[in-house]
This record gives C-alpha cells, structure tokens and sequence, in this order.
C-alpha cells in the first residue's frame, strides 16, 4: 500500500477569522481525501515568537480603533516586501525547519501572506525543494508577499487578483483561478434548502454584521437604520464584548424586539438564510458566504489596504450595492426594497449567476494532486 503523502496547511487565528476559514474550507475536503494527510500549524503560534504573535494579536484593535496605522502597516509591507519578508524568515526559520524535519511534508499550503515567500526563502536558504500552494484570501488588493513565482502554483479567486498576480511577476501556468472558497457549511446549506423570496407584506429582516473582531461602526449604523426604516435588525457583533454590551444599551431598550445583538455566532449560515440584506464592510469572506447564501449586500466600506478594491468587485458584478456614510444607509436599503423589492430581485439573480459551490474542493484537488506528483 502507497504511503500517504503530507500536506502542510499553514493558518492563523490571529489576524481575524479569514484565514482559518479558508484553511478550513478546505479541510472540509482533505477530510474525504485518504491518499494524503494534512498537518496544520498556527503561523503565529508555532512558527514564531511571542511578539510577533501579539502583532497579529492587535488585528482586532488596530482595525476598531485605527484604521490609519493599518494601512501604514499594508503600505509598509507593499512598499518594503523583501524587508517584510526577511524579518518573518528570520523569526519563522528555526521552528519552521522543525516543523518540516519532523513532518517531512510533500507540499507547504499556505492561507496567509505573512507566511509564504518568508518560508519559501527559508527553504531556498536550506536546499529544501518542497512545492508551495499560495491561497489567496483578497480578491481585489493582493499584497506582494501572496506573489513569489517560486511557488509551485498561486491559487487566485477573481480575475483581478489574477491580473494583480502577474504583475507581480507569478508565471501564468502557475497560477490557478478558482474563485473564493468558502466552507461547506453555507455551500451544502444553499444547495439544500431553498431561500425565500422576499416579503414585501412584512418589514425586511437586515443582517448587519462586521467580520469577526466586530469592527466598524455598526452602533451608528444600526440606530439610524431603526429610526428611519421599519426593518427588523439583528446585529453580530464578534468577539467583541464590549461592543455587544453597548449596542444592547443604546439599542434594545427603545427598539425591543425589531432588534436581535449577537456576539460571536456559530450558525451564521442560518441567519443569513433568513435574512433579506445583510450589511457588512467588504471583507472577502464574510460577502462571498453572502453571495453563495443568495444575500443581497449594501457594502458600507473597507478597511484600506487589503479591503481597498472589494466593494467595487461586488457592484462591478450586481451581487450588491454600496453605502458609504451613516446617514446614506437608510435610504440604500429603501432603494433595495422599492418596487416589491425589484432590486432585491435582480442582485439575487446575479449572485446566482456568479455564485459556485465547488471552490474549496477544487483548491483541495489542485493541492492533492500536486503531492501525489512528488
């Protein structure tokens, strides 16, 4: 009997969820496949120190809180790649050539940027030939460190990103475009179970939510849509605590029951099933689960740097619209729903249109195939 060949799947926690949704996407299938066994590491936890771990610990903060030192951090490693990615060679190096004498892996998979042509240059200084899957989690805004034609294949979601990855340098025979994979959860649920159409003899039900650090304005968001519309709203707020403490405050005593504050949800699938809009700054994940649940968008803003390019990619292919400022949202949900909610209609048929189910397995394919090669 052949010998099981190894993949190692480098993920984090610690710079939001986004990552470790990708990789676990794809675990969703690597779990079916028996001819190869997946070894997955925290980037952070197990590759570097604690200080650098505290860094990608500040995601939440820095993107609540500010914004600018965030987009000096993308500019920075933009402006600065071979520096950015000599400092994570540096503190990965020693426990990244532990990992891999110990695991003997056939191919490095990686779902965030700080750990791809950092460990490819870890290798190449080593005499270690092992083969690099780079998935891709920005659509739009790739940063350079996604981007090292040493990789044996680029994983690219949309055809910007694509067009972004060969600017960079990245052969095309060595670039793979997918579209953004997305857990099987949603996937298998929107396949299952048909969603209804909206009402217009009720109020809407509104999804607003904002990634899971709970980032963004949402308690100015949420009071001007209560008080200019008839919606009924329910917010996720993350693992933001203090956020849901003070919308509970602001909000629920006056609006009751048309109001529903969540925090850090597991069955996010189902609220999205129910819901007629959702309301979200344009974070990769969070909208293309949207788009595969068939949920119309208002896309209220990005964090700059990596979000910078996503909202106009949803409006580009109908999936959604964008609100920008507080006091436009109110009426960008009445557009919405104007006309028996005839824009409603048409953004769930270009979703539909746009919308794949097979992404997460595709890339696992791609992945497995290139191990059994070696």
């Amino acid at each position: 009997m052949n010998e099981k060949k190894k993949i190692l799947l480098i993920t984090t926690t610690h710079t939001g969820c986004g990552h470790k949704s990708i990789s676990d996407a794809l675990m969703d299938w690597f779990v079916e496949m028996p001819e190869v066994e997946i070894k997955q590491v925290d980037g952070f936890e197990d590759l570097v120190g604690k200080s650098v771990t505290a860094i990608g610990d500040s995601y939440g903060v820095v993107t609540r809180h500010a914004k600018f030192l965030w987009k000096l951090t993308w500019d920075f490693g933009t402006r600065f790649n071979e520096t950015y990615c000599s400092l994570m060679s540096t503190w990965a190096e020693k426990r990244f050539i532990e990992v891999v004498a110990r695991e003997r892996p056939d191919v490095v998979l990686t779902t965030h940027p700080m750990f791809n042509s950092s460990l490819l240059t870890v290798c190449e200084e080593h005499g270690l030939d092992i083969p690099f899957v780079s998935v891709q989690a920005d659509p739009v805004s790739v940063h350079p460190s996604w981007c090292d034609p040493r990789s044996a294949l680029t994983v690219c979601a949309t055809d910007e990103a694509v067009e972004r990855t060969l600017s960079y340098g990245v052969p095309r025979e060595r670039i793979l475009k997918v579209g953004f994979p997305t857990r099987r959860r949603f996937t298998d649920m929107a396949q299952r179970v048909e969603k209804p159409p909206y009402d217009p003899s009720r109020p809407a039900k509104c999804l607003m939510m904002s990634g899971g650090e709970g980032s963004g304005m949402l308690g100015s968001y949420a009071r001007e849509l209560m008080t200019k519309t008839d919606v009924h709203l329910t917010i996720i707020c993350g693992r933001n605590k203090q956020l849901k403490k003070r919308l509970e405050a602001l909000l629920k005593r006056k609006y009751g029951e048309r109001v529903r504050i969540l925090g850090f949800v597991t069955d996010i699938e189902n609220l999205m099933n129910e819901s007629d809009i959702m309301i979200a700054r344009g974070s990769p994940n969070s909208f293309f689960e949207a788009v595969v649940m068939n949920l119309p968008l208002i896309i209220t803003g990005a964090l700059p740097g990596q979000e910078q390019g996503n909202p106009e990619l949803v409006q580009r292919y109908g999936l959604g619209i964008i609100s920008t400022g507080v006091k436009n949202l109110p009426g960008a949900v009445k557009r919405l729903l104007a006309n028996d909610g005839a824009e409603l209609a048409r953004i769930r048929d270009a979703q539909q249109k746009y919308r794949r189910f097979d992404n997460a397995k595709r890339i696992a394919e791609a992945a497995r195939d290139l191990a059994l090669r070696q």
